[in-house]
This record gives structure tokens, sequence and C-alpha cells, in this order.
């Protein structure tokens, strides 16, 4: 399944209205904001239809897991190109085997849950809230709407700062050359940049980089060190084969519009995450050029000299590289 999905469930009384985008999003939040009562809406129309007073527009099914959590893995093997809402009470959703049994699906997922699923890439845009925004229709109606948590990751302009990147990969060996070796730093994974960074002298200068299409389970742990340290900038693109894509430095036929719009040509089926379907356009656009090859494992100088690394830096927000290099 791919593209945008716009939902709107009603009853007589409430309203949510929203749009589903990737394959999987993040429902967050404290008790009594509304995400129990948008399941039983789904599923009471998912048990009796338009008899149960209920209306849902959707241009694909809309179905919550109420199977035996024993066999939940032949459940979802049943379900093809739908969107499938779990509620918060199934522990399954946290372990490798959930992962494993969705990667390959047609399906998108919408989970409800206040804990980090660790073994999902899930980005930092798909993690969302439900808030009421006051009477749909006079007088009784009331109206909830999704909205992003995390609008509030951003660069500020700091001096002298280490660089500290997710993985060792392409990205890593760009910000390196950029930076200088004892200023770019590798944590080794995301599972490993909590703790890398919270091992930082807390009066240090630091640069957070991770792609942010699969950063979702790490983003509230950085977010709250780096409000304890003294000078932390953060910065979540959707990864860095986005970045080389964005800037220009290398032909690919309608890319304006796949980056504009990627959910419409990222097929569920094919990419877990955004990212590996940045990086696959990346990699068959340069595969017969042996200067331009890309590859994550080892970057070619194409990427860090002369005016291509200034059309990359020049993707990247002020502030990020301002006063480092």
């Amino acid at each position: 399944m791919k593209g945008s999905h716009h939902i709107a469930i009603e009853s007589s009384r409430l309203k949510y209205e929203f749009d589903i985008k990737r394959n999987i999003t993040i429902i967050q939040g404290d008790s009594a904001t509304g995400k129990t009562t948008l399941i039983d809406l789904l599923n009471t129309y998912g048990r009796y239809g338009v008899e149960s007073g209920i209306m849902l527009n959707s241009d694909v099914p809309c179905i919550v897991f109420s199977a035996n959590p024993i066999t939940w893995q032949d459940t979802l093997k049943t379900y093809n190109d739908s969107i499938i809402f779990f509620d918060e009470d199934y522990s399954f959703i946290f372990s490798k085997d959930f992962a494993e049994t969705i990667r390959d699906s047609s399906n998108y997922y919408v989970l409800i849950t206040r804990q980090p699923l660790y073994n999902l890439p899930y980005s930092i845009k798909e993690i969302y809230g439900i808030r009421t925004t006051g009477k749909y229709h006079f007088p009784e109606k009331i109206y909830h709407e999704f909205y992003p948590i995390y609008t509030d990751v951003g660069i500020y302009e700091i001096k002298d700062a280490v660089v500290l990147v997710e993985d060792t990969g392409s990205g890593f060996q760009f910000y390196q050359k950029i930076c200088g070796a004892d200023k770019c730093q590798s944590a080794g994974g995301n599972s490993k940049i909590v703790g890398k960074l919270e091992n930082m002298p807390h009066d240090k200068h630091v640069t957070v980089i991770a792609d942010g299409a699969a950063f979702g389970a790490y983003v509230a742990s950085v977010l709250a060190i780096s409000k304890r340290m003294s000078d932390v900038q953060l910065y979540f693109p959707e990864s860095f084969e986005w970045i080389i894509l964005k800037s220009g430095i290398i032909k690919v036929d309608n890319i304006d519009n796949i980056l504009e719009r990627p959910e419409d040509f990222i097929e569920s089926r094919a990419f877990f995450s955004w990212e590996r379907f940045f990086e696959d356009i990346l990699v068959k656009a340069t595969i017969d050029d042996p200067i331009r090859r890309y590859s994550k494992s080892k970057l070619s100088s194409f990427y860090y000299e002369g005016k291509n690394k200034d059309s990359i830096l020049s993707i990247m927000p002020k502030g990020v590289f301002d006063k480092i290099i």
C-alpha cells in the first residue's frame, strides 16, 4: 500500500479526522485524551457498520486488531491493503517477531503506546497526540484531530560543537570529512546514541545528527537529555540520502515530486522505512557511474568535495555547520 489516506469517523457526539501516510504511525498521550474512544468508535463500526450510527469515511479498510494474542501472527497475515489499529493492550508489538511480521506487509499500522518501540523504524514525524479543537457542529459534536508531538526539534547556532552521528556509514563519513575527525563521533547505531549523549560532559556543545525517518523510538530520550545539557542542537533529516537527493547533485527523473510527496511513491511492502527508499533511488541512479556511485558503507569523494559538498551543505538549516567548518 502507498499514499496518504484521509480518515474521518464520527458519531452523534464525536468526530475524529486525520491522515495516515506511512506504514507506521504512533499515537501517544495521557489518559482521557481520546485514544481509547477512537479505538472504540472504529471497533464498533467494524462490528455493526452503518447500523451502529457511526460514519466512517476512508478509501481503505480500517481494522481494529482484536484477535487472540497467541495467534496474532496468523491473524495479521489475513489482512492486506488496510490500516490496522492497535490499542495499547498488546505487548507483542514491542517484540522483534512483530517487526519481522509486518516488515513485508502491504498494510499500514497505527499503534497506540506510551512506550517506545525499539524494534520498529518509525519516523519522528509520525508520532502524534490527539487534541480536542472545539465543537464541530453547534451545539454538541466535539472535533478531535491528530497533532505531531515533536515539532520543537530544531537547529541553533552553537560554536565549536562536537558532531555526534548515529552510525558509521556514508553520512558519518561525510560529516567527518567536513568537520574533521576530532570533531565528529559515531554513536555506533541508534540504540547507542542515547548512552553516548548522556556520557558527554554537560558543558560540551554537541550537534546530534540522525535519520529522522527511523529515529522515532529514541527522539524523546534524546530531547530529554538535550534539555538537561547546556548547548545541544538536533538535526533529524529524513536521511542522508534524502539530503543528497534534495541537493540536486544527482539527477533523478521526477525527483521534485517524489521529495514533495514521498508517500505517493513508497510501497510499504517494499520499504519498511522511508530512508531505505531514498537509498534505493540514489543507488540505482548512480550504479553505472563509478565516480558518482553511491554506497552506504563507503562514500565516494564526489560527495564531499567542491561544489557538490557545498550543494549538500546548503540543504541543511542554518546553524548545523556554520560555526564548525
